[in-house]
């Protein structure tokens, strides 16, 4: 009879099963919510990763279309382009251009494509030929918390990234 009475109190545990349970949805739960910030730090890494590329490669399509333009950079076209698209640019793909105009169309085409490829996304060249070119590339991001990137020009909006290159021709 004692050996029965063991057995009896041995499976006689009311209630440790279900806080097993809840301590197993507990921790399943803080392992899930580690892999949903886990995937949400990806793609936010992935998004300023791929507005990186771009910027990389709009600085270098202005570099290019400047080497294409020695006639218009000697000049002295290419020496302050601004943010702002210029009006009224020839197509020069269609018709012959003097290197001015050439110049005023790759300033509209590169900043056009800036501002359709990155988030407000927008390009300035300053400098000379003698001294050298330097290439900004500024668009928006969001995930910078308010700040702005130290490699931007004075008087830059908050939250606003910033890729620097220089280049001469």
């Amino acid at each position: 009879m004692n050996r029965k009475l063991n057995l009896k109190e041995k499976f006689n545990q009311n209630g440790f099963s279900l806080l097993e349970v809840l301590v197993t949805i507990l921790v399943l739960s803080f392992g899930l919510l580690g892999m949903a910030a886990l995937i949400t730090t990806g793609m936010r890494s992935n998004n300023v990763a791929q507005y990186r590329s771009i910027a990389t490669q709009q600085t270098h399509d202005i570099a290019d279309r400047m080497r294409a333009n020695l006639a218009g950079v000697r000049a002295g076209n290419y020496d302050d382009l601004t943010a702002i698209i210029p009006p009224g640019s020839s197509d020069c793909i269609a018709m012959n251009c003097t290197a001015t105009q050439i110049a005023i169309y790759d300033h509209a085409l590169w900043n056009t494509a800036n501002a359709a490829q990155l988030p407000n996304g927008l390009g300035v060249v300053a400098g000379n030929l003698a001294g050298g070119f330097q290439i900004t590339m500024m668009w928006a991001e969001k995930e910078m918390g308010g700040v702005t990137d130290p490699a931007c020009p004075g008087g830059t909006a908050a939250n606003t990234r910033c890729f620097v290159t220089r280049f001469s021709p």
